[in-house]
């Protein structure tokens, strides 16, 4: 899917007018979707996704858990690749953005925001994947990234390298948040917790001298439970990244 999309370059739907008239005329041609709209569409989606995965969504599987046809789905949002657009964003509004009025260091904000970008996509397993694949420049995303270059323009950082310093952080967020969410998901699709599946890989490790030897699961494990130690290793690199920001300079 990702190599028809790099091969067929798209427009985003927020590039795209909006098919406001789609939905009523859909309506009167009784197409069962009169009581839908966009919003109750996307809320919809967002909860399948979380539910099922992005793997297993299906428009078809949407216009079911609705109670219409597909086609009244399409009325509304014209396919698969923008609903997920559409998403994504809805997911990016629930991101808790620091209050600018509340008169904290800039880091401490910073910090609050990656805390807050990382905690919303572990809860939405499926949008951390999706984000390489689109554009993510709807009003919920780019408020996120306002909120973001500000707190970031009131650091002692020169201007021209405070984009790199966004980078850093909220690409280290990507990476360990795509990590995190991945194996909380291999305990689920194995019907286990977290701590659970954490225990089970880590015996079968202690059974293979070959792979325990370059390990070390085992001891990072013991008296810590999995979300313990992902919040541990989280917030001491995101403090040394933004340590690292402010070497050599003042404040």
């Amino acid at each position: 899917m990702a190599a028809k999309r790099a091969s067929q370059p798209r427009r985003s739907v927020w590039l795209t007018p909006e098919p406001t008239t789609r939905g009523r005329r859909g309506a009167e041609r009784g197409s069962g979707a009169g009581h839908l709209d966009r919003e109750k569409i996307i809320a919809t989606a967002v909860r399948l996704l979380d539910e099922q995965g992005d793997a297993k969504f299906t428009m078809r599987a949407l216009a079911t858990e609705l109670d219409v046809t597909p086609m009244s789905v399409y009325w509304y949002i014209a396919n698969k690749d923008d609903l997920m657009e559409l998403a994504l964003d809805a997911v990016a509004g629930e991101i808790e953005l620091p209050d600018p009025a509340a008169g904290r260091d800039w880091r401490e904000d910073l910090r609050s925001l990656a805390l807050a970008w990382r905690r919303t996509m572990v809860a939405h397993p499926w949008a951390i994947r999706s984000y390489g694949e689109y554009l993510n420049i709807g009003p919920q995303s780019m408020q996120f990234s306002a909120c973001a270059q500000a707190v970031i323009a009131r650091s002692p950082l020169p201007e021209a390298e405070r984009p790199a310093a966004l980078s850093a952080v909220f690409q280290y967020v990507y990476g360990f948040t795509s990590m995190e969410s991945r194996w909380l998901e291999y305990g689920k699709e194995a019907g286990r917790t977290a701590d659970e599946f954490l225990e089970e890989v880590a015996g079968s490790i202690a059974q293979s001298p070959e792979i325990a030897a370059g390990g070390g699961l085992m001891e990072r494990h013991s008296g810590h439970s999995l979300g313990e130690m992902r919040d541990r290793d989280f917030d001491r690199a995101l403090d040394w990244l933004i340590a690292g920001m402010c070497a050599g300079l003042s404040d």
